[in-house]
């Protein structure tokens, strides 16, 4: 049985239950986190960001995934899958996932860089955490930038994902935890379609219009 409407109604239902310091930055993994991302920033009036990790599709199952890879082209593997994959197909898939993940890059943030993070904290958002290792991947990029903490923030995620999340993060909260298996993101959101690149980037666009994009908001010191 949905719990949620759609992305935007939870992230503005976390909004609800959680509180965010003006220190923050949210970093929404795509597509699905920016909608949440989104509410938060709106409700929070904090900036918002777009860390550029993906999933790595498991052949058999591509709605899953074994992994993820980061901007960077760092590569996270789940450890239950060692030995279903060997090391040429795992090179492949990466290679051709970091090629969307470079173009999302320049979709979405324009082909920026990250930005320093100290005195900030870290805010990993997504639709969901299912396996977590896509936000695992998301801690490992975000920390070479310094945040002062780094947490990870989802509506929904099973419980034996977010205790595997507490060993990376300072911090996590998932606003529904599920001890039901098996565990399925799309199953706690009435509409859960896949969004489009431009659905991204007009919430990124208003996020402009308002100064909450971080690539654009300039601090006292530059």
């Amino acid at each position: 049985m949905a719990i949620f409407r759609d992305r935007l109604e939870a992230g503005y239902r976390l909004a609800e239950r959680i509180k965010l310091p003006e220190n923050s930055v949210i970093f929404a993994i795509p597509r699905g986190g920016v909608p949440v991302g989104y509410a938060l920033a709106k409700s929070f009036r904090v900036p918002l960001d777009i860390v550029v990790v993906r999933k790595l599709p498991i052949p058999w199952n591509p709605e899953a995934g074994f992994g993820a890879i980061t901007l960077d082209g760092k590569v996270v593997l789940n450890p239950e899958f060692e030995g279903y994959l060997s090391p040429k197909t795992v090179e492949e898939i990466a290679r051709v996932v970091h090629q969307e993940v470079l173009r999302r890059n320049e979709v979405y943030r324009g082909g920026k860089g990250y930005r320093d993070l100290k005195g900030k904290i870290a805010v990993v958002v997504d639709d969901g955490f299912a396996s977590g290792y896509t936000a695992i991947a998301a801690a490992n990029f975000l920390r070479r930038f310094s945040p002062e903490r780094l947490v990870a923030i989802a509506p929904v995620c099973p419980v034996h994902t977010r205790e595997l999340l507490e060993n990376y993060f300072d911090g996590v909260y998932c606003l529904v935890e599920s001890r039901e298996l098996p565990f399925a993101v799309a199953s706690f959101y009435d509409d859960f379609h896949d969004l489009k690149d431009e659905e991204v980037i007009n919430l990124v666009e208003e996020l402009k219009r308002e100064g909450l994009f971080f690539p654009e908001v300039r601090s006292e010191n530059g």
